[in-house]
């Protein structure tokens, strides 16, 4: 059994899978202009001991792997590689990872296919890791925004 898998799948199931793909893409930079804890941190500055709405940050006071992705994104959207670094030091690579997949994705859903994932315990594990060291990156070398 493999970890992905490519699918054929009708036309109309294609243009669901691309609906879905813009639709996430759409709330992922609507959230990161509209963040709703920015909104709370505004309101009530006292709640947050750091220049920061990350709930991670300021309950136990050490950055949460996606500590910075905000205006990692917003600078990397600019090109501006060396400061989204600055801002999460796995900005670049998560970024660019995540834009190629979604273009798979897209191109897959044109020639009516579909990427299935299916999770077993060594998938699991390699996730588990991947973002253990993302959050050992960030604690080390992140820029606390």
């Amino acid at each position: 059994m493999s970890f992905v898998r490519i699918q054929k799948i009708s036309s109309k199931e294609a243009w669901a899978v691309r609906g879905i793909l813009f639709g996430l893409i759409a709330f992922a930079f609507i959230a990161t202009i509209l963040y709703p804890f920015d909104l709370i941190r505004y309101l009530f500055p006292g709640w947050f001991k750091y220049d920061s709405s990350c709930v991670i940050l300021n309950l136990f006071g050490i950055p949460c792997p996606f500590c910075g992705m905000s205006h990692a994104l917003a600078e990397y959207l600019k090109l501006n590689f060396s400061t989204s670094i600055y801002y999460n030091p796995s900005s670049v690579v998560f970024f660019t990872f995540l834009g190629l997949f979604c273009l798979f994705i897209f191109v897959l859903s044109i020639f009516n296919y579909k990427v299935a994932v299916s999770f077993n315990k060594k998938t699991l594990t390699a996730l588990i890791i991947v973002l253990m060291i993302i959050w050992i990156l960030n604690i080390c070398f992140g820029h606390l925004s």
